[in-house]
């Protein structure tokens, strides 16, 4: 008998495990992060700088460092890639912001990435030629690391179809021209040039290659775009190039009185002889102007460039950002889980204690239900009966393939007193059915103690209390399409299909 009882603990606290909810990808659910250094993920040719000859160049390997969680045993998870800042100058993938970006999120359940991109700007002659060509060449090897990703996604147990962006000023700019700019687009400055340098008064005449398309190197058969883009102080060169099929989720976060890439528009850092670049604002206004807008923003008044507390991507104070850093991690953890959750929702019908719940969920594959009487489901579409009347809270959390989740909680009475008529048959008249304005309820005899009005996907939308014998619902605010209503009375529930048109 004791065996048995120890065995039956033991299955009991298996069935809880199975159910626990660890919220993959908003907790911290890993104790650590797992690094591959030096991943090689593309080679191109770099300029050796100092330069002033285009010609002077060096085949060099580009390298990623991969992060992953500690432990983790899913094989399809979702990928953010950062990318540093430093104007296309200076900055590596080893920067304090990147680092902590990626260890943060791989703690969390990501994969994430630390890319190195190829750099190198001469600004005393020709500097807005060659500031264009070499955010053109950063946006060339940011491609070819989605591209690569997608490649082995095998290789790194990722899923090839959920790879973000997260980059910081120049690395922002790598990410928002990867998703806005399209190759029909390239800059003139990114083809062939001849430029003239005047050192000590005698003019040398100069020129540089045409630097290629968007997607240059390997993996060509793969798309360099990734699915969503967190851009902190970024910019593009025209938002006018922004049109309705640059579609791609966006996160903007931006100071307002930044003055390295500005809030609105200007020249970056100030400098004379560069065009201008148009801000996180300007890209706002730009995406609501077609219908497109950001899928959140972050803009915060009179703060400047970097303002989690980083300088060039390396911690101000040499132990971590600052209170924006936290905010900055906190909004960026919801927008990135915002682009693989599931949807979870439900309806139920009531006979009495006994409840059938039917998912009307979106993205499931796995369903853990509580009743709020201390029992619990992994059925789909579970019954269950509850042994007093009252009001229960039921819940239902779901994950989909790549364990991302979601939850919803309804607040339901149960009443013994109340019998289900899933259609109506009952001397309650509904009409006109279809409708476009009202829809008047003809009760007669009958006791109506409230309607409620469900939308397709199982949610109230409206409630009514009503005492007279006939009563008139307006649906001129409903959106056309199919509703349920749900009549109670003082001996059933009543259900009915209604038609907006």
């Amino acid at each position: 008998m004791q065996i048995k009882n120890i065995l039956l603990g033991f299955l009991m606290l298996f069935v809880l495990l199975a159910y626990t909810q660890d919220y993959r990808y908003i907790n911290t659910i890993f104790g650590s992060s797992t690094l591959i250094s030096d991943v090689q993920y593309a080679s191109a040719s770099a300029l050796n700088n100092p330069y002033s000859d285009e010609s002077s160049t060096t085949v060099t390997n580009l390298l990623m460092d991969i992060y992953q969680p500690a432990g983790d045993v899913l094989t399809n998870r979702p990928v953010i890639v950062f990318a540093h800042g430093g104007g296309f100058v200076d900055g590596n993938k080893n920067v304090d912001d990147m680092t902590a970006f990626c260890d943060t999120f791989a703690r969390k359940g990501y994969v994430t990435v630390s890319i190195d991109y190829r750099q190198g700007v001469e600004v005393v002659d020709n500097g807005d030629m060659h500031y264009t060509r070499a955010a053109y060449r950063g946006l060339q090897d940011g491609r070819s690391a989605i591209r690569f990703l997608r490649a082995n996604a095998a290789t790194y147990g990722i899923d090839p179809n959920r790879i973000y962006w997260g980059g910081n000023s120049a690395g922002s700019f790598i990410g928002l021209n990867s998703i806005f700019m399209e190759d029909a687009e390239k800059p003139d400055d990114a083809a062939a040039v001849s430029y003239t340098i005047t050192i000590l008064g005698v003019p040398t005449n100069y020129t540089g290659p045409d630097l290629g398309s968007l997607d240059i190197g390997d993996n060509l058969t793969e798309s360099g775009i990734p699915n969503a883009v967190m851009a902190c102080w970024g910019g593009v060169a025209d938002t006018l190039a922004i049109n309705t099929i640059n579609s791609t989720p966006v996160f903007l976060i931006h100071g307002t009185a930044d003055q390295i890439v500005p809030f609105n528009s200007g020249a970056p850092f100030g400098l004379s002889g560069i065009s201008s670049v148009y801000g996180s604002n300007s890209i706002g206004i730009r995406l609501n102007t077609i219908d497109l807008p950001a899928h959140m923003t972050y803009f915060v008044s009179g703060e400047d460039h970097e303002f989690y507390g980083v300088n060039n991507g390396d911690w101000t104070d040499g132990e971590g950002g600052n209170e924006y850093w936290d905010t900055v991690v906190t909004k960026a953890t919801l927008f990135y889980w915002l682009q693989h959750k599931p949807i979870a929702d439900f309806t139920y019908i009531s006979n009495s204690l006994d409840l059938d719940f039917s998912d009307a969920s979106v993205g499931a594959l796995s369903w853990r239900w509580d009743f709020g009487d201390g029992t619990i489901s992994s059925l789909q579409n579970p019954q269950h009966t509850f042994s007093t009347t009252g009001n229960y809270s039921v819940s239902l959390y779901i994950e989909n393939e790549i364990n991302s989740w979601d939850t919803i909680s309804y607040n339901i009475s149960v009443d013994t007193d109340i019998s289900v008529v899933e259609t109506n048959n009952s001397q309650v008249q509904i009409y006109p059915n279809p409708s476009t304005l009202q829809l008047i309820i003809d009760n007669g005899e009958i006791i109506i103690k409230n309607i409620q009005v469900y939308n397709i996907a199982g949610k109230l939308i409206e409630e009514f209390r009503i005492k007279d014998s006939k009563y008139i619902i307006s649906m001129e605010t409903w959106e056309t399409g199919i509703y349920y209503l749900r009549i109670q009375t003082d001996k059933k529930i009543i259900a009915e299909k209604i038609i907006k048109e």
